[in-house]
């Protein structure tokens, strides 16, 4: 007697499928193209897909402006001014971090010298504490010098971020002049079905991206200008650079309002004097972060993101091991339009409900 077919050829376990092999080796092989493309193309995707953010926010200020000259116009006004914006700002910011990078210098001396004067006052006061650390005057210097030393490429990448403007700049101008035509164009080359459903999905796009846009820009705004303001008044030189440097790392979640903080009261500490002065600026300062994050963005961004935590956290990490610091600014409105291209789909529609927020 003869045993079932069953058991003369028992299936194989899922993971040693032919089909399932062949669909994760499909998988892998096309994150990694995908990763090699995204890297190698980054001088060209990174300010393409900035203006392409950047047209959102004006866009809707078109609107308006068309209600009293002709679209065309109204475009190249809109395009050149944003542009001529972005240049000045960019110039003048730069020009800000050349000064300070050649005071770099000075102020490791003076970081040194702080070590120093904490060292004396430890030996004076908790002279205990001073024989149980061992060398301790060696062990601040060393950390003065590199306090000092990691600003520098900290300082080129933002030089380099706001060089890269400038192309932002001439890339969102021919943006804006093509954006009226996207439209006619999807119609002229789909059926009218299919085109309906592309203008649907490109519509909750730019929805959700003009959404988060626009709060994330007045809730920065809300931030940057009162910090502006108050280095400005505690005498802290470069304030302007600190304003602009408040007011980008507030794209960036969690970790940007850490650099915005520490750099600029760093660096206050080290040009003003050692007494009261700095301490209560680094309180007035932390009061705004404070504020802007416990009332302000709640208050003005609700739930544009519509992203868990952790997501957030994930994509800061891929885009910016890929991009840099540029990565990292793009990183939730790219994982928002993923989300929402996900769902869309129905094969990645639990892939996206995952990574929603709710």
């Amino acid at each position: 007697m003869s045993a079932p077919p069953d058991q003369l050829h028992p299936p194989q376990p899922r993971w040693r499928d032919p089909t399932t092999v062949q669909t994760a080796a499909l998988v892998v092989l096309a994150a990694a193209a995908g990763w090699f493309l995204l890297h190698e193309l980054a001088s060209l995707l990174r300010p393409l897909l900035i203006a392409t953010f950047l047209a959102y926010i004006v866009l809707p200020y078109h609107i308006l402006l068309r209600q009293r000259v002709t679209g065309p116009v109204s475009i190249v006004l809109l395009a050149g001014f944003t542009a001529a914006v972005l240049v000045v700002v960019a110039l003048t910011v730069y020009a800000n971090v050349l000064l300070l990078n050649e005071e770099l210098p000075g102020l490791q001396q003076r970081a040194v010298a702080l070590a120093y004067g904490a060292e004396e006052w430890v030996a004076a006061n908790a002279p205990g504490l001073l024989r149980a650390s061992g060398d301790g005057s060696r062990v601040d210097t060393r950390l003065a010098e590199r306090a000092t030393q990691a600003a520098r490429p900290i300082l080129n990448a933002i030089a380099e971020a706001l060089l890269e403007a400038c192309v932002v700049a001439l890339y969102l101008l021919f943006l804006l002049l093509e954006a009226s035509q996207f439209p006619d164009r999807v119609r002229r080359a789909y059926p009218a079905d299919r085109a309906r459903e592309i203008l649907h999905l490109a519509g909750q796009v730019n929805s959700a991206i003009i959404s988060y846009l626009k709060a994330k820009v007045k809730s920065s705004l809300i931030l940057a200008v009162p910090v502006g303001v108050v280095l400005a008044a505690f005498g802290v030189r470069f304030a302007l650079l600190w304003a602009v440097l408040t007011f980008l790392c507030n794209f960036i979640p969690y970790v940007g309002s850490v650099v915005a903080y520490t750099l600029p009261i760093g660096f206050a500490f080290l040009q003003l004097p050692l007494d009261w002065v700095p301490i209560v600026l680094a309180g007035i300062v932390l009061l705004c972060h404070l504020g802007s994050a416990s009332v302000i963005e709640p208050m003005v961004l609700g739930r544009a993101v519509g992203l868990s935590p952790l997501v957030i956290l994930g994509s800061l990490a891929f885009w910016g091991l890929l991009w840099g610091i540029p990565g990292m600014f793009l990183a939730v409105p790219l994982t928002v339009v993923s989300v929402i291209v996900m769902g869309y789909f129905s094969f990645t529609q639990p892939l996206a409900k995952l990574l929603g927020g709710e």
